[in-house]
């Protein structure tokens, strides 16, 4: 049996998602919250942003030390895998820097609600 640290990365994000998922049917379903409860998760929303953030270019790093080993690109030419690396790497980076603008609005939303709540 794995140890909590020993699983695998794809199913920690898969886990993370049916948390996010979970809140989502919560807030669709109406489940009323009060101004400190949004802030706060708001807050946490903003930490899974600033969290991705920090995550994505990681698993960049991962795959080009796969393709480094050639463990990816079989059946592809030397240049065509490269050219696949660097579209996964653009649209990653394209991600991490929508994940910082995320966590940054987040945070600002968090704020002025504290702001609202405090009046």
């Amino acid at each position: 049996m794995r140890t909590h640290s020993e699983e695998p990365p794809y199913l920690l994000a898969a886990q993370a998602g049916s948390v996010v998922r979970h809140l989502y049917r919560r807030l669709r379903a109406g489940e009323p919250a009060s101004p400190a409860d949004l802030r706060r998760t708001i807050g946490a929303l903003q930490q899974l942003a600033d969290d991705l953030a920090h995550l994505l270019p990681g698993l960049q790093g991962q795959l080009e030390e796969n393709l480094l080993a050639g463990r990816v690109g079989a059946g592809d030419t030397a240049g065509e895998t490269w050219d696949k690396v660097a579209d996964v790497g653009h649209a990653l980076a394209q991600a991490h820097a929508s994940s910082l603008v995320m966590a940054t609005e987040l945070r600002a939303s968090q704020r002025v609600l504290g702001e609202l709540a405090s009046s």
